[in-house]
C-alpha cells in the first residue's frame, strides 16, 4: 500500500476513535443522570432508594439537648399523587458522654416506649432480627406490612424524656394534608436501628408493596426480606461493625 495512503487510512481511523471518544462522553453523563436514584450520606450510612427511584426532601428537624445535637429528615418519591416510598432518618449523639444516662434513654425508646414495635419483635412483624451487646451497642431490623396513614408515623415513641416524637406525625399529617397526597392500602415497612458508643441511628423506609409485586406471596415476601437483609448488611458494613456487633439472619 502507497505510504500516502496508509497516513491517510491512520488519520481516519484515529478522527473515528475521537469522535466515538466525544460521543460517549455526550451520551454517557445523560445516561447516569437519566438513572440517578436516590442515595444520601447519613453519618456513615450509605442510604439508597429501595425502588431505585430519586426521592425529594419533604421535612426536618433539628435541635439540641444539652448542647448534644438530633435530627429528623424525610424523604418521598410521589406517584400519581400517591406516596410511592418514604425514608425517615433519625440521630441522636451524646459524643460519648453520659454513657449509662443515654443507653438508657435510648433503650427506653426502641424497647421501653412501645413493647410491639421497635427492637421488639411482635406477631405482626414477618421479620425481625436483633443483636444487643449491653450497654455499649445495639442494632435491630425488623420488616412488617402496614396500612393506613396512621401506621406510616409510627411507631409511637411520644412517651420519651428529651425529643419530642409527636413532631414525626406532625410533620408528615401536614404534608399529607398540604399536597393531597394518597396512602396505598398496603405498604412495607423496614425499620433498621443503630446504637453504638452513644449514638442512636434509625432509618425507616415505607414503600408500596406493588412496587415490588402484585400479589404478596410467601415466596415475594421472601425476596423482598432478603433484599431488606442485604441493605442492614450493607449498612453495618458502612459503620464497620465486627461480626460480634452484626445481626444473625439465620
Amino acid at each position: 500500500m502507497p505510504l500516502n495512503i496508509l497516513k491517510k487510512n491512520i488519520v481516519i481511523k484515529v478522527m473515528n476513535k475521537r469522535i466515538i471518544f466525544f460521543i460517549i462522553l455526550l451520551v454517557l453523563p445523560f445516561n447516569s443522570n437519566s438513572n440517578e436514584n436516590f442515595n444520601l450520606k447519613f453519618h456513615r450510612l450509605n442510604i439508597h432508594s429501595m425502588s431505585g427511584e430519586n426521592l425529594n426532601k419533604i421535612g426536618t428537624m433539628k435541635g439540641n439537648v444539652d448542647s448534644y445535637p438530633y435530627g429528623f429528615n424525610y424523604y418521598a418519591n410521589i406517584k400519581g399523587g400517591k406516596i410511592s416510598e418514604l425514608i425517615e432518618t433519625f440521630y441522636f449523639d451524646n459524643f460519648g458522654d453520659h454513657m449509662s444516662r443515654f443507653n438508657n434513654w435510648a433503650r427506653s425508646i426502641v424497647y421501653i416506649s412501645n413493647p410491639n414495635n421497635g427492637c421488639n419483635n411482635s406477631e405482626n412483624k414477618i421479620y425481625h432480627s436483633v443483636t444487643d451487646n449491653g450497654a455499649t451497642q445495639f442494632t435491630c431490623f425488623s420488616v412488617k406490612i402496614i396500612s393506613g396513614r396512621e401506621e406510616i408515623w409510627g411507631p409511637n415513641f411520644n412517651k420519651n424524656q428529651h425529643i419530642r416524637m409527636g413532631h414525626r406525625k406532625h410533620t408528615l399529617k401536614k404534608v399529607l394534608k398540604k399536597k393531597g397526597y394518597e396512602v396505598s392500602d398496603k405498604m412495607f415497612r423496614v425499620e433498621h436501628y443503630f446504637y453504638n458508643a452513644g449514638k442512636l441511628i434509625w432509618v425507616f423506609y415505607t414503600l408500596d408493596t406493588e412496587l415490588f409485586f402484585n400479589d404478596l406471596s410467601e415466596a415475594n415476601l421472601e425476596q423482598f426480606i432478603n433484599l431488606s437483609i442485604k441493605n442492614h448488611q450493607n449498612f453495618e458494613k458502612d459503620l464497620k461493625y465486627k461480626d460480634f456487633m452484626k445481626i444473625n439472619v439465620e
